[in-house]
């Protein structure tokens, strides 16, 4: 018999750091971020450095990207 195997290749996960907003002490604060294809969201197991809360349910606001 002759299989076919299908290899998925992994998607590209890019790292970087990010300002994104605490959702306990609403402020903004320094996180790492992955981009995976399109979509951005905040490295899991972060917490603030403000309130030590968790900052996996927290919104992006800034991207540092060099031009």
């Amino acid at each position: 018999m002759n299989v076919l195997e299908v290899h998925m290749k992994a998607p590209l996960v890019e790292k970087a750091q990010a300002q994104v907003h605490c959702p306990m002490c609403t402020h903004t604060v320094p996180a790492e971020i992955e981009t995976v294809c399109r979509r951005v969201r905040v490295a899991p197991g972060q917490k603030c450095p403000r309130c030590r809360a968790s900052l996996d349910a927290a919104a992006v606001v800034y991207i540092r990207q060099a031009a």
